[in-house]
């Protein structure tokens, strides 16, 4: 589709072979009813997962429950959020569905990850039984269904404590390690032939380089505003950001030969997407993705699993100098069975932990915040999950784990509150219950959803508190 043809909400540049560069809503081009509308959005969710659990003492909001403001995070992990305090849901007191203690299969690692997004609990494989939550929504709001875009951070585990998406019961949805290969997804690069690629990569061009033409026809549009050549001009500089960032952390390899697939597949077979001294950059990539996926329209739903349950890398960057990975600094033990020494100070390395990954969330919230849509940003029409897969891991706690929303998923959730869940807690599935119907899922009858996960473990019903 040309950008002088018919124009959808969600446009796209095509380019040499298979290229097709998505772009955010631009209000010139909208349909007129959009704009007298304002922001036509879909429901949008993104969740970002942590594994192994967090310093519990210094996690959670400085205040009791009530309306957030930025001095409810100072001298806690959740501190780099202080921009967003009236823009943040933070509800306290879930717990996992289903619990151990209800008899199913597994540890309380593998069900920190397998139970966490499905509420269902593992087969005698240790794999879920359900279907997740953000392949709930993207095969109800993607129109192509499409199924939604899973990423993870760290090295490749195989097993089941390598997945929180699941397509069905028992089919976990693997997630893309290489920010690269993701990225040749989103823009169509995964189809050009290896001369083509080579040039993107070896000469250090751009993927805006194959859509030139049509991206300076689009911006001399006459409809487009000059804040949408703003947004425009933005949005490059987004795509251009993430691409060198790439290149620079090390996330692409830069010597080909004539099969490129063959060295993609040498570069995983090897560990060296997956290094430790990657995760920073493999992380901040995905994020970026993430944004240019949701702000796009290409996904209604994503996940990004930060390393694996009961693994985890060793963070050497940023001021920490680690020398255990972080599931032993979860349990403070210099052995993964709990068989070492204790480790002087883990809460402290635990507590840097915390802060780090807060700041890989905010700067998540920050690009999709960046994105103007409607009356509002992409944020605001969205709903971006975090959580971890426990709360406290020295004792592999599945009681009130962290959970943070940011966006309101366009008006929909209620917004700059911290609030206790109920006086015994509630089960994970109510709160997911509530996000797809915030997000804009229906069943069958075009009804709200009245329950999420396996109802022989967890409640129906959502949190009607959470809505605005």
């Amino acid at each position: 589709m040309g950008a002088t043809n018919k124009l959808t909400r969600r446009n796209i540049l095509r380019g040499a072979g298979s290229v097709a560069l998505g772009l955010p809503f631009l209000e010139g081009l909208a349909p007129r009813r959009a704009r007298a509308q304002g922001s036509a959005a879909p429901g949008r969710l993104i969740v970002m997962m942590q594994v192994n659990g967090v310093d519990v003492t210094r996690f959670w909001p400085s205040q009791g429950a009530g309306q957030l403001a930025a001095s409810s995070f100072a001298g806690t992990a959740l501190e780099t959020l202080a921009p967003y305090a009236d823009r943040l849901l933070i509800p306290r007191g879930l717990y996992n569905s289903p619990l151990s203690e209800q008899g199913v299969p597994g540890d309380l690692h593998g069900q920190g990850i397998a139970h966490k997004l499905t509420c269902a609990p593992m087969d005698f494989d240790f794999f879920s039984t359900g279907v997740s939550v953000d392949q709930v929504v993207a095969s109800n709001l993607n129109p192509d269904g499409t199924p939604a875009l899973t990423l993870r951070s760290g090295r490749m585990i195989t097993g089941h404590l390598g997945h929180i998406s699941y397509v069905s019961p028992g089919v976990p949805s693997v997630g893309e390690l290489s920010p690269w290969l993701a990225y040749q997804d989103l823009v169509g690069l995964s189809n050009l032939d290896p001369l083509q690629l080579e040039r993107i990569v070896a000469r250090r061009e751009s993927v805006l380089d194959l859509v030139g033409d049509e991206f300076e026809t689009l911006m001399a549009n006459a409809k487009l505003s000059q804040h949408d050549r703003d947004k425009l001009d933005m949005h490059a500089t987004a795509i251009r950001d993430l691409e060198l960032d790439m290149l620079d952390g090390g996330l692409i390899a830069c010597e080909w030969d004539e099969d490129i697939s063959s060295q993609v597949e040498e570069l995983h077979n090897s560990g060296g997407i997956g290094l430790d001294e990657l995760f920073p950059y493999q992380t901040e990539a995905h994020v970026r993705l993430l944004a240019l996926a949701i702000a796009c329209g290409a996904n209604s739903a994503a996940t990004l699993l930060l390393g694996s349950g009961a693994f985890g890398p060793i963070y050497t960057w940023d001021g920490m100098n680690h020398q255990y990975n972080h599931h032993k600094l979860s349990h403070g033990n210099t052995q993964d069975d709990d068989t070492g020494a204790e480790i002087p100070g883990f809460l402290d390395m635990i507590y840097d932990i915390d802060r780090w990954t807060m700041r890989q969330y905010t700067l998540l919230l920050d690009l999709l915040d960046s994105y103007e849509e409607g009356d509002g940003t992409v944020l605001d029409n969205s709903a971006v999950v975090f959580t971890n897969s426990l709360s406290d891991g020295y004792i592999h706690s599945q009681g009130d784990l962290p959970f943070i929303v940011a966006g309101s998923a366009g008006g929909v959730l209620k917004r700059g509150q911290y609030f206790e869940v109920s006086a015994q807690g509630s089960p994970t599935n109510l709160f997911w219950t509530s996000i797809l119907n915030a997000v804009g899922v229906r069943d069958g009858d075009g009804a709200p959803v009245q329950s999420f996960g396996d109802m022989n473990f967890g409640q129906p019903g959502q949190l009607d508190f959470m809505f605005a």
